[in-house]
């Protein structure tokens, strides 16, 4: 199978190849990619995606057909022509082409296989069975023939247009009887998000039988000791990054729940609601809190190299190429010092699609036996979807992460789902350490010292102490707490107000909000005052009504510049 690269400039993957070629070690590459920073690109002129790249159709026995579809869209703004062409090998029965025109609406290609009811002796003595398959777009098809042996196939559409050539894949199983039941779980893994302590929360499992015989399957929450601890998942926080208003979009954007913990650059396509990194140096960043994360992608016929920073810092990269599409995890750091980092993504060829991450380090707990009921536990599924209620009873649980598997057990295979959830008490306020560094009179007040290393060190800050707490986003009473540097001055200042309060931003950068401030006084608060150099043109921020005796160091009050904890 060759592997296709799209025609760009290249700078990052030509490295990687040249490294691996001359026979350089994973830590060899990663000094060297250390230093290179992400930049972006935009998509430019007609451009054709197909969703999905890759087709388990399943088993196909005698008189059986079986059908999946595609979706063709252009991004660009020009019209753009495209044609299908049977796989390599196949007899064409009628026409061998099928051609479209994509505008600002997708077409919708159906591959549908067909094999015959009763079998010819001839040909069920040289084990070749005769199968037919179509192309099918709206009321036009094409349609080829061939004898092939029972067993697992795999065959390529190939898709030709002004915006790109695709190849998409498609797999199935000839079996000699009646296909067997198949089991096929929508998700492998379940983010619940952020639940208050409020009673009931729900959600669904949804089972296919991919099979055409009868499935029979059973709901179970083992304990440890029930299952074998190599086939359970690792437990740790996993975050979907899964977007559900934009599926078929065909443009990502990041949900309300994860906007404080996700940005991007670039214009990141989506895939089934998932972001995707579909152009060179297209960037994905979140912001975790622990000792480790794993990335969890889906490699592909057209998977480029993923790049992996942390804090800024290259440290892994995942060769996100496959001959058939399927799900990875990609284990970037672990080990790292306990508290809040930055994982910067950035794709350097082809594209991959981001499914989320799991965190490690934080204290994840198993709930108390009961906490979470399956209605119903056992079932019988034929061609039809069923779907499994999990019912989660938050009031009995403490504040914190949470991490259980779930395992469906039947006759047509074994899956296991992992379920992921925190709990917030409503009367715990969540809080963020802010730390103080300083140089002279210039002052950084950061509550992530780890992503900001860099800025410390070339700057000649040393760490004087926790000086306050901010509030978590989505606090009431509260607000976001914005930062402005002065490249000239060194000075950093902040404020609630993003006009600046009054304060003229003239020469100075806005950087962003470090955490949310309370605006008037709420329970267990105190005031943060703001003090200024006039000579040295800095401000200073502290809690102590008296500045710390800054005044003799020539700074003059200003007010206060909120409340915090």
């Amino acid at each position: 199978m060759k592997r296709r690269f799209y025609i760009a400039t290249i700078i990052i993957p030509v490295l990687i190849l040249l490294m691996m070629k001359a026979g350089l070690s994973s830590q060899e590459n990663i000094n060297r990619f250390s230093k290179l920073s992400p930049v972006n690109a935009t998509i430019v002129g007609p451009v054709l995606s197909v969703t999905p790249r890759e087709i388990d159709l399943g088993s196909i026995g005698p008189g059986e057909d079986v059908v999946g579809s595609l979706t063709l869209k252009n991004f660009g703004s020009v019209i753009l022509h495209w044609q299908a062409s049977g796989p390599e090998g196949w007899l064409p029965l009628e026409k061998a082409e099928l051609s479209g025109i994509l505008g600002d609406e997708p077409d919708f290609l159906r591959i549908h296989l067909k094999s015959q009811d009763n079998f010819k002796e001839s040909v069920i003595e040289s084990e070749l069975y005769p199968i037919q398959l179509n192309i099918e777009l709206n009321n036009n098809l094409i349609s080829f023939r061939k004898d092939l042996p029972a067993g697992t196939h795999r065959e390529i559409i190939k898709l030709t247009s002004t915006g790109g050539t695709r190849n998409v894949f498609f797999t199935f199983r000839i079996v000699e009887k009646k296909s067997a039941p198949l089991l096929e779980v929508g998700l492998s893994r379940l983010d619940l998000g952020i639940i208050k302590q409020v009673g009931q929360v729900s959600r669904r499992l949804k089972l296919t039988n991919k099979g055409r015989n009868t499935l029979e399957w059973k709901v179970t929450i083992p304990e440890n000791q029930d299952m074998e601890l190599s086939r359970l998942p690792r437990p740790g926080r996993y975050v979907s990054f899964l977007n559900e208003e934009v599926k078929e979009t065909g443009i990502y954007k990041i949900s309300e729940r994860l906007k404080d913990t996700i940005s991007t650059s670039g214009r990141l396509l989506e895939e089934n609601g998932y972001p995707s990194l579909y152009n060179k140096t297209d960037i994905l960043k979140y912001k975790f809190s622990g000792t480790g994360i794993t990335v969890f992608s889906w490699k592909n016929p057209a998977g480029g190299i993923l790049l992996a920073y942390i804090d800024n810092k290259f440290i892994n990269m995942d060769d996100c190429y496959d001959k058939q599409k399927k799900s990875a995890d990609f284990l970037v750091a672990e080990g790292l010092p306990d508290g809040p980092h930055i994982l910067t993504l950035v794709n350097s060829g082809g594209f991959v699609t981001i499914e989320g991450v799991k965190t490690y380090g934080r204290n994840v707990m198993k709930g108390p036996p009961g906490w979470i009921k399956v209605l119903p536990k056992i079932g019988a599924t034929t061609i039809e979807t069923d779907y499994v209620n999990l019912v989660i009873n938050t009031q009995q649980l403490n504040s914190g992460c949470y991490h259980e598997n779930v395992v469906i057990g039947s006759n047509g295979g074994e899956a296991v789902v992992e379920v992921a959830l925190e709990v917030s008490a409503d009367n715990i306020r969540r809080i963020i350490d802010v730390y103080r560094y300083e140089n002279g009179f210039k002052y950084l007040y950061t509550t992530n010292p780890p992503a900001e290393a860099d800025k410390i060190h070339f700057g000649g800050y040393t760490k004087r102490e926790l000086v306050f707490r901010l509030f978590s986003h989505g606090t009431p009473g509260t607000t976001d707490f914005y930062r402005w540097y002065n490249p000239q001055t060194g000075d950093y200042f902040y404020s609630y107000d993003r006009s600046g309060g009054g304060k003229s931003l003239m020469g100075y950068i806005f950087e962003g909000a470090i955490g949310n401030i309370a605006t008037s006084r709420l329970t267990d608060t105190r005031e943060l005052y703001r003090w200024f150099n006039t000579s040295k043109g800095c401000h200073f921020y502290t809690t102590d009504p008296k500045g710390e005796g800054s005044a003799k160091r020539g700074y003059r009050f200003e007010g206060i510049a909120g409340y915090v904890k």
